[in-house]
């Protein structure tokens, strides 16, 4: 049976892996409820046997239901692995000392890496999958490194892939990694210098196309490839480790090496590149799917590919099955099933109205987007209209990147002149994809907004039904009037929110409050423009908000510090910002960002303590940091401004940034002797404020930018409880969404918000 499902297009292995993913799925979420589904299911399926049993297809679905059944074990194994007995109870309180491992390369400016726990205060623990968070990393930290950590652990909830999360005060280097991943890590770091040295954006974005390594990408080109949908070639992917594999194949076979030769070159080949390009998860099923692959042809069992990806999904799902809410391994798995089953027939389809060469070139892409889009709406609730136009564009240019990627690091040890040569050729490819990401980007509405959540994805699958049915049927004309039709009814329906919002805000608006999730993001409408503080890192949110407020431009970007909670989105005013006003830069990445705002024609000016700007009725006052800072560039070096009105009828507000109580308490002498109406509440209400500063600041309104549910326990309730003491009325971001205040006839402000709090 084993040969016979592996050697044709049989769906058994595809339906086992289905009804594994769906048991582990509903095990996560609940275990009560995901035993509840098996058993019950299983013993429908028992009950019916007696009436059903003598048939095959439905004894093969008993079966199947029963081979499911190994991964709710595999999950209930798994989450005494994830919650051990060391761990439980340690996200109560106080800092710890940990011994953890990272798994990928942690390069100097990174603030979070993915981790194992090995100890907890002094207890082993099973390599528990966690994400470490640290100030930004001043060196480069090889994966497999032993890392000392003293912080605080915090658990995540059950549909994370990473159950906890470690917010490090310090940490230290306890052991070296191994010689062979120091070693791999030192050719990736190598060809990053190479690749680099090259310059503009093929430069930077080579060492990403060939090895995964994005440390140089700017901002805006990585942003520019989301909104065309080429950010997935910056995620080595099944199409590199096939590509790699086949050329090492082929040489052996060219030099007489027989079957088995092959397979145990190819498996050496593949193990070497992943250890090259560390292994994500897209890496780890291209990987695995390979090596059965490879084996199957070895052993003179060809197989299908569907009964190959589903064979590889269904052993990857019991070796870890939180691996069924990783997106990362979702997507890989989507868009390899869409290529697999997909693609000769939507070929096939698209041969009646174009050449065969280019219905082969449009299919792939099309057939992988089609199969992604569904998930892709749940980390980015958008359509892109450029996708596929992109992605036919770059496909060529693909191979000869990852081919000189490969042979530039490998030869950087005993060939330098290889490398530099396989640098330079490379760099041709990757400008190329990076001038059709910048100029695909640029090009008019790129994007459509779409349903977020489940309504999403439920529309998309309909999309992605309607363009396929129509297309494999010859109905050219229904595929495009279908899709017309289904992405109007949802762009119109998702929208209406927003556009309701807009129609119900008050036109007089003077300050705003966006609701981006976990950050801040504020406006200010001003005689000569409207000043933008800070960015919030939720696109899609920072997105809603602009257009609820009808801002097209803002005249001024004044970003207070460089997290990314507050300028992670600063790529949404490329073209649109006049000024951008910045405090200290912290490294490179924060120039980079800066560098793309100037790129796309923005004045960058940098300012400090006492300097004031012209805003029309507005004086813009910069409060902190002065010359000399309390640290280095963060959360006390955020810029504080004060906007005083020059009218009764204006709002004055004064934006803490995310000031710590050390320096709020030395701010106090600074602060103008003129009433305040608003103040906007530091690092999102955190316990770390000076109760001196807010009773001496004496605000009607605190403003507050915070998520709902968020893992920081943000705001803090002595600090609500504090403003409310006070008499200030507190706004939060979280259960008002985004809000207006302007001042009315009366001279009372008012408040507009699109929910009530």
């Amino acid at each position: 049976m084993a040969s016979s499902v592996l050697q044709r297009r049989d769906y058994r292995l595809p339906v086992i892996a289905l009804l594994t993913w769906v048991q582990i799925l509903f095990t996560i979420a609940s275990p009560l409820v995901g035993g509840v589904v098996s058993l019950g299911g299983l013993t429908v399926l028992l009950v019916g046997w007696s009436r059903f049993g003598t048939r095959v297809g439905y004894r093969h679905f008993v079966v199947f239901w029963l081979v499911a059944l190994v991964g709710v074990g595999a999950t209930l194994a798994h989450d005494s692995l994830r919650n051990p007995p060391e761990l439980r109870g340690i996200d109560s309180a106080g800092d710890h000392e940990l011994l953890v491992v990272n798994e990928n390369t942690l390069t100097p400016g990174d603030r979070f890496v993915a981790i194992r726990i090995l100890h907890a205060d002094g207890q082993s623990t099973p390599r528990v999958r966690a994400t470490l968070f640290v100030d930004p990393s001043p060196e480069r930290i090889p994966p497999g490194t032993l890392l000392q950590v003293t912080g605080s652990v915090v658990s995540t909830s059950a549909l994370d892939a990473k159950a906890w999360r470690v917010f490090a005060s310090e940490f230290s280097v306890f052991q070296e990694s191994s010689w062979w991943q120091a070693g791999a890590d030192r050719m990736r770091e190598a060809f990053l210098e190479r690749s680099l040295a090259q310059g503009g954006d093929g430069g930077a974005l080579l060492p990403g196309l060939a090895l995964g390594d994005t440390t140089g990408v700017s901002e805006s080109l990585e942003a520019d490839m989301r909104k065309v949908s080429l950010a997935h070639l910056v995620a080595v992917s099944g199409a590199n480790c096939a590509l790699v594999v086949g050329i090492a194949v082929a040489i052996t076979a060219l030099f007489g090496g027989g079957v088995r030769m092959r397979l145990v070159v190819g498996v050496v080949t593949l193990a070497g590149f992943v250890l090259l390009v560390t292994p994500e998860p897209s890496v780890i099923r291209a990987a695995v799917m390979a090596t059965i692959a490879l084996g199957a042809i070895a052993w003179g069992r060809p197989g299908a590919g569907i009964a190959v990806l589903s064979l590889t999904v269904w052993v990857l799902l019991l070796a870890d099955p939180w691996r069924a809410v990783e997106f990362a391994f979702v997507l890989s798995v989507a868009a390899t099933a869409g290529i697999v089953l997909g693609l000769r027939p939507m070929a096939g389809a698209l041969t009646r109205v174009m050449p065969v060469w280019l219905a082969w070139w449009v299919a792939l892409p099309l057939v992988a987007q089609l199969a992604v889009q569904p998930i892709i709406v749940l980390l980015r609730p958008t359509l892109p209209l450029y996708a596929i136009p992109a992605n036919v564009l770059a496909a060529p240019f693909v191979p000869a990147v990852t081919v000189s990627g490969l042979v530039g690091s490998v030869s950087e040890p005993w060939w330098p002149w290889l490398s530099q040569q396989s640098a330079a050729i490379g760099w041709w490819p990757s400008t190329a994809i990076a001038a059709i990401a910048r100029a695909t980007a640029r090009a008019p509405v790129t994007e459509l907004p779409w349903f977020p959540g489940l309504a999403g994805v439920l529309a998309a699958a309909v999309l992605s039904s309607v363009v396929w049915w129509a297309i494999w049927r010859g109905r050219m004309v229904f595929a495009g009037v279908g899709a017309i039709i289904v992405i109007t009814a949802t762009v119109v329906a998702s929208s209406a929110p927003q556009i309701v919002a807009r129609l119900a805000r008050p036109a007089q608006w003077q300050v705003a409050q966006c609701d981006v999730g976990q950050g801040d993001a504020l406006a200010v409408r001003t005689s000569q423009g409207v000043l933008f503080i800070d960015t919030g890192d939720d696109e899609q949110l920072l997105r809603q908000c602009l257009m609820v407020l009808g801002i097209n431009r803002v005249e001024w970007l004044l970003l207070t510090h460089f997290d990314r909670d507050h300028v992670g989105q600063s790529a949404v005013f490329h073209g649109r910002v006049g000024t951008v006003l910045t405090g200290p830069t912290d490294n490179s990445e924060d120039v980079s960002r800066l560098a793309d705002l100037s790129r796309a024609g923005a004045t960058i000016r940098p300012v400090r303590a006492g300097e004031s700007l012209d805003l029309g009725d507005y004086t813009l006052n910069i409060l902190w940091p002065g010359s000399q800072t309390l640290s280095e560039p963060g959360n006390d070096s955020s810029l504080v401004v004060w906007l005083e009105p020059h009218h009764t009828a204006g709002v004055s507000m004064l934006a803490l940034g995310d000031l710590g109580e050390r320096a709020q308490s030395i701010l106090r002498s600074r602060l103008p002797e003129s009433p305040l109406d608003v103040v906007k509440v530091s690092h999102h209400g955190s316990a770390n404020q000076s109760a001196a500063l807010y009773q001496e600041l004496g605000a009607s309104i605190g403003l507050i930018g915070v998520g709902a549910d968020n893992s920081y326990g943000h705001p803090a309730p002595a600090v609500t409880s504090l403003l409310e003491s006070l008499g200030a009325h507190v706004l939060r971001s979280d259960q008002r969404g985004t809000l207006t205040l302007h001042r009315g006839v009366t001279g009372v402000i008012e408040l507009w918000s699109e929910r009530d709090g």
